[in-house]
């Protein structure tokens, strides 16, 4: 039988699952607006694009986050906390921008909310930097964070 992963993976693993489940739930009220051709969706080509993403953004983000904790284990050294907090703060905060910012727009332009998504794309590329060079440094002694 395996050993349990540490409680970092745990919520690593939780915050991935949910995130996924939340923004897959995302893309079925957007399938379901779109279908019931509801005009404040449909009429709307700044909140339906900024909708689209926050769903792409979060879905794919939230995976990313599922594969980094499938795999860091196998990581010949442990990734950096601070790469991990980068990484799960930009998979909350970039969707986020997206999603508020066509929730609540002026005419022509996002909300104010869309300022998130250079800090968040900001974080989860340092994340993802951070977990990069960990996985292509030398085989060494994994050490517990």
């Amino acid at each position: 039988m395996n050993a349990p992963p540490p409680s970092s993976d745990r919520s690593l693993l939780a915050q991935g699952w949910a995130g996924l489940a939340l923004f897959m739930a995302v893309g079925f009220v957007l399938e379901s607006l779109m279908a019931w051709k509801t005009p404040a969706y449909l009429d709307d080509p700044i909140r339906r694009e900024l909708l689209r993403l926050a769903h792409t953004h979060g879905t794919l983000l939230h995976a990313l986050l599922l594969v980094l904790g499938a795999t860091e284990p196998r990581l010949a050294r442990p990734v950096p906390a601070g790469a991990i907090r980068c990484l799960r703060l930009g998979a909350v905060l970039l969707p986020l921008g997206f999603l508020f910012g066509g929730l609540w727009h002026p005419e022509g332009d996002p909300g104010h909310a869309i300022w998130l998504v250079p800090a968040g794309a900001l974080l989860a590329l340092v994340g993802v930097f951070g977990v990069a060079f960990t996985a292509l440094a030398r085989e060494g002694a994994r050490q517990p964070r």
